[in-house]
């Protein structure tokens, strides 16, 4: 069956679309199925399109990362903090450190060369969100040609269909290569096998002193470094197929599927995947007899059967007259002269793409390039940064409908609190589990650093725990699984809160329970005295976690029905924590004292925790505290990190400063040249959308921006459904559909004029739903008013049942 003109989207606005080839990764379109990602080109001659797998990573789990002698340093760091000499105790808690963690890996580059094809007209090239294709389109020599391609999760393979709408035009050569240690082989006249292996260590990209050898260090005998491999296999309809030792060439064809699988030897974070790893080319080989036993046209029926339920479920659509008809790069350009709404919709569902097609159940979680990296040294390894950029990845998960798609990385958690557990006992001599600034496949959990070369403020940071475990409780939030809460949620939580029991101390007049040492994620404070450094004692942001986690502790036991020891120990040092820190202009602090950051504009807000993701400070609830929140935002100068505009816009949204929120996030929703080599005025997405870290990519970056835009139009953390809370000027009108709430609430909204029109909330669980009402709305059920339960200035509550749609309007 030819699909050559099937248009299988209903949603024109979900396309992003070019009028030239990428020159560059930053302007390549991605696909992916949570395992195997590939960035497309839409080169006309030399097509190119790079290719991952998200278990392809440097290193393996035998390296002994934890630091014993940290024991001893930790009594001597405290001392010199308590007794404020910060910087002896950023001398010290170098000697706390351990190595950095391993890198993400490019996998393999398709390398394929067409024939009898000069130049090009009527080109585009396009990424179609509501089906997951990737298209290429032009005309040359009269013959028109289309290129399309997916990745299928349910039949584990990437598909590139080739067509012509003439027979017998289509003529090329196609070979893989590699940026690793590869042989490529031919093992008949239309299949290609590549085998390579991973280099056994990476040093990140930032120590950029470190090149050549020492930079990628292969092992030369003890076998060390994954192994992995690619098969390709070409299927011609008409004309004919040869192939040399390393390329298969096709002649004449009137129509081509090329099928592309791959595997690794990894094999668990705690495997060797030398020694007891997987058969990758027995996994590769074995995929491609089942993909290539299944024709073209149900390997797209089936790929869009997985793929569309899940992106479906959520539709953003902002009302403004559409811009469609200007490819995606230009809009980009224009938006901040004319703010394009329906531009902004497409980036929302953008970040939802990118975690459809990067994070799949049982597979590896989203990472710091999502799926997709060219690079040997990529960005900070293209690792899990858990001091946000991990959580930060996963913070629209929930709200938008995609609750499945937080399993892997809540199963990363759970595997990173394993070694956690050993990390507690070895390098502090505590019970629990600790884990710090980042990790990678093998699940590394103590601090990085190299054993003394890096900054305290991230190496030594060890507050990650507390932040992972929200995302736990947060998914029980959203869907009220009691069993997953039990049995899975609780005790993560409890083994994090074990250890921060014993990290806390008492303060000199035994009032309070302290956090020593203590740092602002990657922020250096300047002390009244003129001294800069990076350690202190109680940040903001490690009562902030250490709060939320034993708030969450307490909930979950009450709703678990625990009462035991330990549930009263978290109780107690909740009630030891400090009382928020507020400075002389009223501001939020972000350490315990009001010091001044070196950084005024530096991108990481950790001290606003507490207002997002966590939800301790709020208009509603803690009135004073979020006006000292607002401050603290307003002391910040505009960030110096392009995802950094995205967060600050989810904390302005979660104040209810919908205006403020909007312009935060208009400066990420500028063009960035695809090839720059400096950050400096170049913050926003490339012409690709993906979010810049010039010169490279984060992707956490774009799931944010679907977060902030989310908080604008709903909010429930305080467990009262807010609808439209800071919804600013430039979005007048609108809708979006399939939002979640917590409890469990499928919800619809629709506005115009900057007034809430009408809204639908869909029970998932029989729960009470409370609601904020600023108007005079009534709620429906089966077009029968139902009665509301006033409980307190704007907030009214009904009891839902599973199953049951409640319309509210006036």
């Amino acid at each position: 069956m030819s699909c050559f003109l099937c248009d299988v989207s209903l949603h024109a606005q979900d396309v992003l679309w070019y009028t030239k080839p990428a020159i560059n990764f930053n302007e390549a379109l991605p696909v992916g199925n949570g395992r195997m990602g590939g960035m497309m080109y839409g080169r006309v001659q030399q097509d190119y399109i790079s290719l991952n797998n998200a278990t392809l990573w440097s290193g393996d789990p035998d390296i002994q990362w934890n630091n014993p002698g940290a024991k001893h340093y930790l009594s001597l760091v405290r001392e010199a903090a308590l007794k404020g000499e910060y910087k002896k105790a950023d001398s010290l808690c170098r000697f706390m450190q351990g190595p950095y963690t391993e890198s993400y890996m490019p996998m393999a580059d398709l390398f394929i060369d067409y024939r009898n094809i000069s130049d090009s007209l009527d080109y585009k090239r396009s990424l179609n969100l509501d089906s997951a294709i990737a298209t290429t389109s032009f005309t040359s020599n009269n013959i028109h040609y289309k290129r399309t391609a997916f990745t299928s999760f349910p039949d584990s393979v990437m598909v590139l269909r080739i067509e012509a709408d003439k027979k017998g035009f289509i003529s090329f050569d196609i070979h893989l290569s590699s940026k690793l240690h590869h042989v490529v082989s031919t093992v008949s006249s239309n299949i290609i096998l590549l085998k390579g292996r991973a280099p056994a260590h990476v040093e990140p990209n930032y120590l950029w002193r470190i090149q050549g050898d020492s930079a990628i260090q292969y092992a030369k005998d003890s076998g060390r470094g994954m192994t992995f491999g690619v098969c390709l296999k070409v299927l011609n309809e008409g004309g004919t197929i040869t192939a040399d030792d390393r390329s298969v060439h096709v002649s004449n064809a009137d129509a081509v599927t090329v099928l592309i699988t791959s595997a690794t030897s990894f094999n668990g974070f705690n495997t060797s995947p030398v020694f007891n790893g997987k058969n990758a080319l027995l996994l590769t080989e074995n995929d491609m007899k089942r993909a290539s036993s299944i024709s073209y046209a149900t390997l797209l029926t089936n790929h869009i059967a997985d793929y569309k339920p899940l992106y479906q479920r959520v539709h953003y659509d902002f009302g403004s007259a559409s811009k469609t008809k200007l490819p995606t790069d230009e809009r980009l350009k224009k938006m901040p002269e004319q703010f394009d709404a329906n531009l902004l919709a497409l980036i929302c569902q953008y970040g939802r793409y990118i975690l459809i097609a990067s994070s799949r159940p049982g597979g590896q979680p989203s990472n710091l390039k999502g799926l997709w990296n060219e690079k040997l040294r990529p960005e900070y390894s293209s690792n899990w940064c858990i001091d946000h950029d991990a959580q930060m990845s996963y913070y629209p998960v929930e709200t938008n409908n995609l609750s499945e798609l937080h399993q892997p990385f809540l199963r990363l958690i759970e595997e990173l609190s394993e070694n956690g557990y050993q990390t507690a006992r070895l390098n502090y001599g505590m019970h629990g589990w600790v884990a710090h600034h980042n990790t990678d496949i093998w699940r590394k959990s103590s601090p990085v650093g190299k054993f003394g070369e890096g900054n305290p403020h991230w190496a030594n940071w060890n507050m990650s725990g507390a932040w992972l475990c929200e995302h736990y409780f947060e998914h029980y939030r959203f869907t009220l699984d009691t069993n997953f809460l039990r049995a899975q949620a609780y005790p993560i939580m409890e083994g994090a809160a074990q250890f921060y029991l014993d990290w806390l101390i008492p303060d000199s007049t035994g009032k309070q329970l302290i956090s020593v040492p203590s740092f602002s994620p990657e922020n250096t404070f300047i002390t009244k005295q003129g001294d800069t450094a990076q350690t202190s004692v109680n940040s903001t942001c490690d009562i902030e976690l250490m709060k939320d986690l034993f708030h969450n502790i307490i909930q979950a036991a009450k709703v678990l029905n625990i009462q035991d020891a330990f549930v009263d120990s978290v109780q107690y040092a909740y009630g030891k924590l400090a009382p928020y820190p507020v400075g002389e202009h009223g501001n939020l602090l972000e350490w315990s004292h009001d010091w001044q950051p070196a950084d005024p504009a530096h991108r990481h807000l950790s001290h606003m925790y507490a207002v997002f993701p966590g939800s301790e400070i709020s208009p509603l609830t803690t009135p004073q505290l979020a006006v000292a929140a607002k401050k603290a935002l307003n002391l910040r100068a505009t960030t110096n990190g392009s995802w950094g505009f995205a967060w600050k816009a989810a904390c302005r949204a979660r104040l209810y400063e919908g205006d403020s929120a909007m312009q935060s996030l208009q400066y990420q929703l500028r063009y960035v040249n695809p090839q720059a080599t400096t950050p400096v005025n170049n913050l926003g997405l490339y012409p690709n959308l993906f979010n810049s870290e010039v010169p490279g990519v984060i992707l956490n970056g774009n799931t944010c921006i679907t977060a902030a835009v989310t908080e604008m139009l709903l909010q429930s953390q305080t467990g009262i459904i807010d609808l439209l809370p800071a919804l600013p000027k430039n979005l007048p009108e609108g809708s979006v559909k399939g939002l979640m709430a917590r409890g469990g609430f499928i919800v619809n909204i629709t506005w115009h004029d900057h007034r809430l029109i009408t809204a639908s909330l869909t029970a998932k669980q029989n729960t009470s739903c409370n609601i904020r009402l600023k108007d005079h709305y009534s709620i429906f059920l089966n077009n029968q008013s139902i009665a509301l339960k006033r409980k307190g200035d704007d907030v009214y509550s009904f009891q839902a049942k599973a199953g049951n749609t409640y319309v509210l309007r006036k």
